[in-house]
């Protein structure tokens, strides 16, 4: 350790109970339910919140995250969003994995957002590990379009069934990080860009689809595409389209396409604005 830190040698006796902290958050697989808290002193926390900050050349995987935290979406919350980074444990209630490399994401303004609370009051609930929680590769939710005009009601729904064994850690992250965001105005958007130009949402429907069974193909081929574009099937264009894969709002759009006098490519309803 860099004898040049200040937080040489008070923090270099604690080395041994902070590194047991990280061989059981390896071992609990990221599971904060059962990730136990390691107690240091205050000083030596703040010693290792001060490294964060300022991270010296011994931990400089810190830079380089940082540097590197530019993913296609954020893996906490599906935005397009990122550039900073997430301690999925909280640095002020776990300093000593403020520098842990497993326990920085690459994320976005979503971390200033969720609360510091990583476990719910029910069993199974908590937040979800984007480096080991496979459930998170899975399509967890979808956009839920009511009253369905020019404005619609957006909600999400969700996609994982109450048997699941992940179903109540799902749940949690949703509420607790997700619902947070500004996913259901960028869906809203989204919506809104479509009915004016429906080859914003996908680019064959530059041309009307003939029939219900052709505008599902090609909104199923735009949800796959904006998986792997953005390396998610729960980024946020791939949670709108795949609201619209519903088949009452296929039924509406299939309807707004055959509206009389409308042009190709042209607003699905009159005067969209």
């Amino acid at each position: 350790m860099n004898e040049l830190l200040k937080s040489y040698p008070h923090l270099q006796q604690h080395v041994p109970a902070i590194k047991a902290g990280y061989v059981q958050y390896i071992a609990a697989d990221g599971n904060v339910r059962t990730i136990n808290k390691v107690p240091l002193p205050k000083p030596i926390e703040d010693y290792l919140k001060d490294l964060y900050g300022s991270p010296p050349g011994d931990i400089a995987h810190i830079g380089g995250i940082r540097e590197e935290s530019d993913p296609d979406c954020c893996p906490m919350c599906g935005s397009f969003h990122s550039g900073t980074l997430d301690h999925v444990m909280p640095k002020a209630q776990y300093a000593s994995f403020a520098i842990f490399g497993r326990n920085l994401v690459p994320a976005c303004k979503c971390n200033t957002k969720r609360t510091s609370s990583i476990i719910g009051a029910n069993e199974g609930e908590r937040i979800l590990h984007p480096y080991f929680d496979d459930i998170l590769s899975e399509r967890l939710i979808a956009a839920q379009f009511e009253d369905l005009g020019s404005v619609p009601r957006v909600t999400l729904r969700l996609l994982v069934e109450p048997n699941s064994l992940h179903y109540a850690a799902v749940c949690f992250h949703i509420d607790n990080v997700v619902r947070r965001t500004s996913i259901l105005s960028h869906i809203s958007k989204s919506w809104k860009k479509m009915l004016r130009r429906p080859s914003v949402a996908a680019a064959e429907l530059r041309h009307d689809p003939p029939s219900l069974a052709v505008l599902r193909e090609i909104l199923a081929f735009e949800l796959s595409r904006q998986d792997d574009t953005h390396g998610s099937k729960n980024n946020w264009q791939s949670v709108f389209i795949s609201g619209l894969l519903e088949a009452h709002v296929l039924d509406w759009l299939l309807a707004a396409f055959r509206r009389a006098g409308r042009n190709p490519d042209g607003p699905l309803i009159a005067n969209i604005t």
